[in-house]
């Protein structure tokens, strides 16, 4: 991840915000100065700025959008997003909302995104219904390029079924993603999979795993930041 901007995007519900917190975590224990952009004006409920707390504890800087749903969400982080998107000596992590309409808010900063500088990510769960075929996928992510007016850097397998994931869930999201992968010719940066008691990878997969700590619950906190 040698790009110093992250844009993560995909489709709704598939666990964009807790894969945006855990990599600033990540950045901030190797010494990044790291900043958090909380991008998502589409969906007001799963938003990561409900984890400030754990993100302002490992001394990540955050800002936010104020009002989902309204018009006021994208003028209100123009000015501030943009002092950061300049400053190279921060990492910064930017969590999009869902589709198009969400990464519509990357091509609204496309002119302060320098393409050397910024990587996007689209993340893929294989067990919503929206994305469940390789098609439906490859329509999402279309439409998130055009949105954005950026290429798709890097893949993210993130497929779960929440806390009723299997190891062979995990599994099948793996070979889905690959498939993806394959007929796109678009790498996989690394396969999302939440630590949970029993859960282990035991295909012999390339690509590397992020082991993700559950962020969106308040009761996970201190738990997460031990």
């Amino acid at each position: 991840m040698e790009k110093r901007i992250h844009i993560i995007t995909g489709h709704y519900g598939v666990g964009k915000s807790e894969i945006s917190v855990n990599l600033a975590v990540k950045l901030s224990k190797q010494g990044r100065k790291v900043l958090f952009a909380d991008m998502d004006i589409i969906n007001p409920y799963f938003r990561s700025n409900e984890a400030r707390h754990i993100l302002e504890k490992h001394g990540i800087e955050v800002t936010a959008t104020k009002f989902a749903n309204t018009n006021v969400d994208i003028p209100a982080l123009t000015g501030e997003l943009r002092k950061y998107l300049f400053d190279r000596s921060y990492d910064i992590v930017m969590d999009v909302g869902g589709d198009n309409a969400g990464a519509l808010v990357v091509g609204r900063y496309r002119n302060e995104i320098r393409d050397k500088e910024a990587a996007l990510y689209y993340v893929i769960n294989c067990f919503r219904p929206e994305t469940a075929t390789v098609s439906s996928v490859i329509n999402v992510l279309n439409e998130i390029r055009d949105a954005s007016r950026m290429d798709v850097s890097y893949l993210i397998n993130n497929s779960h079924l929440m806390d009723d994931t299997t190891n062979s869930d995990i599994e099948k999201g793996i070979d889905f993603a690959q498939e993806v992968s394959k007929t796109t010719k678009i790498p996989i940066v690394f396969h999302a999979v939440m630590k949970k008691d029993g859960i282990k990878i035991s295909k012999d997969i390339k690509e590397p795993v992020f082991w993700l700590n559950k962020t969106m619950t308040l009761e996970n906190h201190l738990q997460f930041l031990e």
